[in-house]
């Protein structure tokens, strides 16, 4: 199901309080119908211990709010029954392999695969423990795996109660190459040490956009 929250919102009801307060704001955006029937179907299923219910519906109703003030972000599915489960489309530009002249490719857009569990509340994990890149394949990236699953690695450790919120952040820095680690030496994020070292030489081509998570990508990324 492909959720763009907010454009069946009742008129005159305030959803963007973003641009006065921030991502901090993100509670207070009030979601449209057709977001709001996608949380309430997955909350139905919702399982665990009450604190974990309400963290699971906390975070989902962020999620949406996300893709609510911004078009760049789109929720294609959730689920809450055991860990926070989602899919999403992100419009940013995602390096690709390069082609047989040695050009980097790149993808207008990731499909992503979002894990939240549980345990992310009480213990830092590895900072690949919550990102998937379902789509493109063949991202060439020093913080993505090469292997089939291409897990995105925003760093050695995610500290304990990080908000997702504050991950699909990451995550859209990580892709555009605003905020990467290409020292193929160091294990605090590098899954693919051949993309690193092309990257070392390649590093002016970075970052990939100038753009803001919150701009507009039909504007055109600079």
């Amino acid at each position: 199901m492909n959720t763009r929250a907010g454009i069946d919102t009742p008129a005159g009801q305030n959803t963007n309080p973003i641009r006065a307060r921030g991502l901090a704001a993100l509670a207070e955006v009030t979601l449209g119908a057709s977001a709001q029937r996608l949380i309430d179907r997955a909350v139905r299923s919702c399982g665990g211990q009450a604190a974990w219910i309400h963290r699971k519906q906390a975070e989902a109703h962020d999620l949406m709010a996300l893709a609510q003030i911004t078009p760049r972000f789109t929720v294609e599915f959730l689920d809450l029954r055991e860990s926070l489960r989602a899919v999403a489309t992100l419009e940013a530009p995602v390096p690709c392999l390069p082609d047989a002249d040695g050009n980097l490719r790149i993808a207008p857009r990731a499909l992503l695969g979002i894990r939240y569990p549980e345990e992310a509340l009480r213990i830092p994990l590895p900072g690949f423990s919550f990102v998937e890149i379902l789509q493109p394949t063949g991202v060439w990236h020093a913080n993505v795996s090469a292997e089939s699953v291409q897990m995105l690695c925003l760093g050695a450790q995610l500290p304990a109660g990080i908000q997702l919120k504050e991950i699909i952040l990451m995550t859209y820095g990580a892709l555009v190459m605003a905020t990467v680690m290409i020292d193929e030496l160091d294990p605090a994020g590098v899954l693919n040490p051949e993309a690193a070292r092309w990257w070392q030489h390649h590093i002016r081509l970075a970052p990939l956009s100038r753009a803001s998570f919150l701009d507009n990508p039909k504007a055109g990324e600079a």
